[in-house]
């Protein structure tokens, strides 16, 4: 994982783009996102399967969402798959599932941080910040979960 900040230049708000079989998720991810005026929303789809392919067609946005439990492909596969087809994609675990081993998972993956579903909007945009600081980004129940 490259430490460099993936802000776009020219103030151009960083893209967001997620992975979640539940519709009312992504739907009040695309609100919470659009209603921030810190970042636009790239799109959404349904399964891991389609991340990479789809990712790459949006021209790599800065922050992918992806959800733990979907169909499809492994997850912990689609967050490699992700950092190989586009490296300066922060990919960010979002899910409901907060349990240490995932959270282990997740990093050793690729994944730029693990954001709980259960922490709100204010805690997603801290963690979309800092993992495009080029940190890894936990959330409050995260990092507690994980003992930090």
């Amino acid at each position: 994982m490259s430490s460099m900040n993936v802000l776009p230049t020219s103030g151009a708000k960083a893209r967001v783009f997620c992975a979640d079989d539940n519709p009312l998720v992504s739907d009040a991810l695309r609100l919470f996102v659009l209603r921030s005026g810190e970042f636009d929303w790239a799109g959404c789809v349904p399964d891991a399967d389609q991340l990479c392919a789809n990712v790459r067609a949006m021209g790599c946005p800065e922050i992918v969402l992806l959800d733990i439990d979907m169909p499809g492909m492994d997850p912990f596969t689609a967050i490699s798959q992700v950092a190989a087809c586009c490296p300066e994609t922060r990919v960010l675990m979002y899910s409901g599932m907060v349990r240490r081993d995932l959270i282990d998972r997740a990093i050793e993956a690729g994944a730029w941080g693990y954001v709980s579903k259960g922490d709100g909007e204010q805690a997603l945009f801290e963690a979309m910040r800092t993992a495009l600081d080029g940190q890894i980004a936990m959330s409050p129940e995260v990092r507690a979960v994980a003992g930090l």
